[in-house]
């Protein structure tokens, strides 16, 4: 690529709040490569580096926790004196190191900051005297202020994070939006795209042509599976597929496949090939159902303000079934199963990915 363009450098700051972030910002990286292959981006987070060479071939990666969030106890339960001890000593933003990451944007020639809802690089942003696209299904002064009638110590961390955020040149909103902003470009589901067919990908995981596959994603947070026993006795003509647990690719049953977090098997092929998808109901689960028009029975955390929004979107755009959260641990959700599977889809138009909209709009922001 360096013989054919001069290169482009972009900043691309990712919330490491579970996967699903890294997922969205992958995708609008990659379509942004695709339309602008001079680009090179400088990836800052703390989301391991393979989940990004898993999309990405040409970037530089900075290990850097650049946004507190949430801290999470597992995927489908949040930590809220852990996140106020957290942001405690994170915000404000420390002015040293906001100057020695605005310097580091300097060194490298960027020309442009992307975030996805990491606060920390518009603030670098600014710094770096950069333009900054915000991109977000909701910002965190939203979140905290949804739960600060529990927490009301949240409300002023809100106040600040508010004003960094409307400090993002681009405001964009990705559907399903928690909270409409008449400010912000709005644009459809932002999704990574499978990259083989549905019997390449079962071949691969080496299923059987006809049988039925369900896959059970939970976002990349760390989650207990307790009910692998039940899924061999109770429903051994199913193939399951379980992604993010164990260190390596295993069969623990005739019909029960682990997959570790960093797999070789690409996430959006995966859902692309199930019959059905088991999980929790993340943004970037959505939005690669939603385009692969997968049967989905999701997990809903009740006491999440983002929660709302999504299942709205699931109910009316996709073909699932709400399952209950606390039914999870013990596999009572099992029930259900027959029912998802017999559910008929609908047959929806194709829409365009959220994705190419953002590369068109972060494009025309680099000079020509």
């Amino acid at each position: 690529v360096a013989g054919q363009y001069s290169l482009r450098s972009v900043a691309l700051f990712v919330t490491s709040h579970g996967f699903g972030h890294a997922a969205r910002a992958c995708a609008v990286a990659k379509a942004l490569t695709d339309i602008r292959p001079e680009v090179r981006f400088e990836i800052f987070s703390s989301i391991p580096q393979w989940f990004f060479s898993g999309t990405l071939d040409d970037f530089r990666f900075h290990q850097l926790n650049c946004d507190i969030g949430l801290v999470q106890r597992d995927a489908l339960n949040t930590d809220i004196p852990g996140t106020l001890k957290a942001l405690a000593n994170e915000i404000p933003f420390k002015t040293t190191q906001i100057d020695a990451l605005a310097n580091k944007l300097t060194d490298t020639h960027c020309e442009l900051v992307i975030c996805d809802i990491a606060p920390m690089g518009i603030a670098v942003a600014q710094a770096a005297g950069l333009p900054s696209v915000l991109i977000e299904n909701f910002t965190w002064d939203w979140i905290y202020r949804s739960l600060a009638e529990g927490y009301p110590a949240l409300l002023a961390y809100a106040d600040t994070l508010e004003h960094v955020f409307a400090d993002a040149k681009v405001h964009i909103q990705a559907i399903p939006v928690c909270n409409p902003a008449s400010s912000a470009i709005h644009v459809n589901p932002i999704a990574r795209s499978p990259r083989q067919n549905r019997d390449s990908t079962r071949k691969a995981l080496g299923l059987p042509e006809k049988s039925s596959m369900v896959f059970l994603t939970m976002g990349g947070v760390p989650q207990e599976y307790p009910f692998v026993n039940r899924l061999q006795q109770d429903f051994s003509t199913i193939d399951f597929v379980i992604a993010g647990i164990g260190a390596k690719k295993e069969w623990v049953a005739p019909n029960v496949l682990l997959l570790p977090a960093n797999s070789d098997h690409y996430h959006p092929d995966l859902i692309n090939a199930a019959d059905a998808v088991i999980g929790k109901a993340g943004y970037s689960t959505i939005a690669e159902i939603y385009h692969s028009q997968v049967r989905f029975g999701y997990f809903v955390r009740q006491d999440y303000p983002e929660m709302q929004a999504l299942a709205d979107f699931l109910q009316h755009n996709t073909d699932g079934i709400l399952l209950s959260a606390q039914d999870y641990m013990s596999g009572d959700w099992l029930s259900e199963l027959d029912n998802l599977l017999a559910v008929q889809p609908t047959c929806r138009q194709q829409t365009l990915n959220g994705s190419l909209q953002v590369a068109q709009l972060v494009s025309g922001l680099l000079s020509t």
